[in-house]
This record gives structure tokens, C-alpha cells and sequence, in this order.
């Protein structure tokens, strides 16, 4: 993998992590309202958590290959 195709998947990740944090506000912001139940929001919110985390970790994949590159 070249380091302009790692650099762009970086950027690609960062996005997604930023599009999932907005989500996760979101939904703390309609669970603080009242619109969902309390079950929906804790299933959602570890389902958005999770995902957080995977793309956390490839982006330090990413971030390690670009420093061996």
C-alpha cells in the first residue's frame, strides 16, 4: 500500500469517526428529550460505541503504517 492510498484511508476514518460522534450527540440529545425509550437508546449507543472503537483502532493502524512508510 502506497502512503497516499494509507493517507487518504486516514482521512476516510477520520471522517467516519466525526460523522459517529455526531450521531452519538444526537442520540443523547433525542434520548434526553424523551423521543426514544431507554432500552433503544443503550442498544444504539453501544452499537455506535462499538463502531467508534473499530474505527479508532484501524485509524491508528493507518497512523502506524504512514510513520513506517
Amino acid at each position: 500500500m502506497m502512503y497516499d492510498e494509507i493517507g487518504e484511508m486516514a482521512k476516510s476514518l477520520e471522517r467516519r469517526r466525526d460523522q459517529l460522534l455526531k450521531e452519538l450527540k444526537k442520540l443523547d440529545e433525542e434520548y434526553k428529550k424523551g423521543k426514544i425509550d431507554k432500552e433503544s437508546y443503550e442498544v444504539k449507543r453501544k452499537e455506535i460505541e462499538r463502531t467508534i472503537v473499530e474505527v479508532m483502532d484501524r485509524l491508528a493502524q493507518m497512523r502506524f503504517l504512514m510513520g513506517q512508510a
